[in-house]
């Protein structure tokens, strides 16, 4: 059969490569910045990218302190940075800069391609498949959420792949495994606010599912669950041991309080810039945190467009996607009713720590093309017969999608300044780079910027997901930078400073000590130091504020300190506990229920 490049060159899904490039190109701002400063929140997410890949591939040591942050705080326990994640390991492989970048574009393509075959379950037609997928992909808060540096919410684009391995759950016995994988790696990416809020939406899906399943569709759905449990559990494990041995001593409680008016709800979801003045609300009295009232946590955009489609669709009846629209949008209207989702949403363990509820909206927007591609194929079904009624149909999702481009763009144009922008007082700070052969300490520049010259910053790098931000800093007697009043040095004895003889973030050694004096450091102490194998401070938590380091020498006049992150032991014996159940459950199915995928692939046909 002869070759025919026409037909091969017009089956190559136009779409789909129009797409990949176009994703590549909304993030040039992220991947050609050159060195300018990365603005907002996202340094601070760099900072601890950076200190995970210096701390591997510098180091060779396994993460346990990040020495350049807030005088030492854990890397480990830290919910946003993790070995296994995908960021992490594309970091490993190609910096944190570019490592990143090609992560955030890996996430838009499997996302793009996870929508793609959630779409093909309930649309056929590969316009209407295709409108869907980019409508997912280009979540309009989710990228204001990239302008304000929050890349860890690209998490997102791992749903609706998982969304699909669930609806697959009556005719593939194995969809439980492959959702768990995908829940697990999200989860080691960061388990923070949009999975916990997609976690939610998902069990209440589950029970709907459940309660109008059939003998048989129930029987599937428990198997779907229980591998997709095992699964998670065997992933997650480590990390939740780590992330509990910080939040069990520095909980995140909120006592937030937020309200929006409907006015402000219309205006955020029919202008795409929305501002709003006050919306947070902490009682007198109360101890609570606060949330930006800028377009990054208000925005919500959906457009005339897209608002009458969502009308539209539901000519064609309510379906569940409709319900989890409704419920999500009634959840981000406020906390301060009994009748209001959120109300009793944050008063479960994890979700209590929530600063910003307003981020729902990005799961919103995750069911809403639901809705507005039900409109299209209303449309669709009705006119694609009449003369000019597919192109005119084909035109209004290609309006959809050009108009979120385009805001998209506008978004993240700006992502990135000038270090000298960002920090006039960054240049000052660079003739300590050369003066010192180790690490040091100074006050306030930016962190990531920081971190690649091996300088800690003592304050402006924190969040409020370390225990730093969750301590009493009245009187302040921590750690000091070398540009401020009092500073000796990172390490000094009898007031005389002392080179290490070797530094890392988690081993330092010192030798031709005087062993009648203590050495002091210029870090915070902490539970997980120890010194020549000994315990420095067992009674202190895994951060101390306001505490002075200081280990004494042996007789030798010689200090090996080590950073041991507790938990660690725990966290890889319950994984393994989790592997080896899962194993055994994965083979029972296996040697017993062939017959129940075989039924499940006759009753789908």
């Amino acid at each position: 059969m002869p070759f025919n490049f026409r037909k091969t060159i017009i089956g190559v899904n136009m779409l789909t490569l129009l797409f990949g490039i176009v994703a590549v190109l909304i993030m040039l701002p992220l991947w050609f910045s050159g060195e300018g400063a990365i603005i907002g929140d996202e340094n601070i997410m760099f900072q601890r990218y950076e200190a995970f890949y210096q701390t591997v591939v510098q180091y060779s040591q396994w993460p346990g302190l990040n020495p350049w942050n807030a005088g030492g705080q854990p890397l480990a326990g830290y919910p946003n940075v993790f070995i296994f994640s995908i960021k992490s390991i594309l970091v490993l492989l190609f910096g944190t800069r570019l490592g990143i970048g090609i992560s955030i574009v890996l996430y838009i393509l499997i996302g793009y391609m996870g929508s793609r075959l959630l779409a093909s379950i309930f649309w056929k037609n590969e316009v209407i498949k295709n409108i869907f997928a980019l409508l997912v992909v280009f979540n309009l808060p989710l990228f204001f959420h990239l302008s304000a540096g929050h890349i860890v919410f690209y998490v997102y684009y791992l749903f609706p792949l998982m969304l699909y391995y669930f609806l697959r759950s009556s005719d593939d016995g194995w969809s439980g495994v492959k959702a768990g994988v995908i829940f697990g790696l999200a989860f080691l990416d960061t388990p923070v606010y949009v999975l916990q809020y997609f976690s939610v939406v998902m069990v209440l899906v589950y029970f709907w599912f459940v309660m109008k399943a059939d003998f048989y569709g129930r029987k599937m759905l428990y198997r779907w669950l229980i591998l997709f449990t095992l699964v998670v559990l065997t992933i997650i494990s480590y990390q939740v041991i780590a992330i509990y041995q910080v939040s069990n001593e520095f909980p995140r409680l909120s006592n937030l309080i937020f309200h929006y008016s409907w006015l402000d709800v219309f205006r955020s979801y029919f202008y795409p810039f929305t501002e709003i003045e006050k919306v947070f609300i902490t009682p007198p009295g109360v101890s609570g945190g606060s949330c930006s009232q800028s377009t990054h946590e208000i925005s919500a955009y959906l457009g005339v467009i897209g608002f009458t489609l969502v009308i539209v669709s539901l000519k064609n009846g309510i379906k569940w996607w409709h319900s989890i629209i409704l419920l999500l949008f009634i959840a981000g209207l406020g906390n301060d009713s009994v009748f209001s989702p959120m109300y009793w949403l944050q008063k479960l363990p994890s979700f209590s720590s929530h600063l910003c509820f307003s981020r729902v909206r990005m799961i919103t927007h995750l069911f809403l093309p639901f809705a507005i591609t039900g409109g299209l194929w209303v449309l669709w079904s009705k006119f694609h017969l009449k003369k000019y009624g597919k192109i005119i149909i084909i035109v209004i999702g290609i309006s959809l999608i050009l108009e979120r481009l385009i805001i998209g763009f506008m978004i993240i144009k700006d992502t990135h300044i000038s270090l000298e922008s960002a920090d006039p007082f960054y240049s000052t700070h660079l003739k300590y780079v050369n003066k010192d052969s180790h690490f040091i300490n100074v006050d306030v520049i930016p962190p990531f910027e920081a971190t690649k010259l091996n300088i800690g910053i003592l304050r402006g790098g924190g969040d409020s997901h370390l225990p730093m931000n969750n301590i009493d800093l009245d009187g302040y007697s921590g750690p000091i930078g070398k540009n401020e009043e009092g500073y000796i040095s990172e390490f000094h004895q009898n007031g005389q400073k002392i080179e290490p003889d070797y530094w890392s973030p988690n081993k330092i050694e010192f030798s031709r000590l005087d062993p009648k004096i203590p050495l002091v450091l210029n870090m915070n102490p902490s539970s997980a130091w120890h010194s020549n194998g000994i315990q420095l401070y067992p009674n202190y938590k895994i951060v101390e504020a306001n505490k002075e380091f200081s280990a004494m020498p042996n007789k030798d006049g010689r200090i090996l300190l080590s950073y041991e992150f507790p938990g660690r032991k725990l966290g890889l014996a319950v994984t393994m506990l989790f592997f080896v159940i899962t194993i055994v459950i994965v083979a029972y199915f296996r040697r017993s229920d062939f017959k129940l995928q075989k039924n499940a692939r006759i009753r789908s046909n």
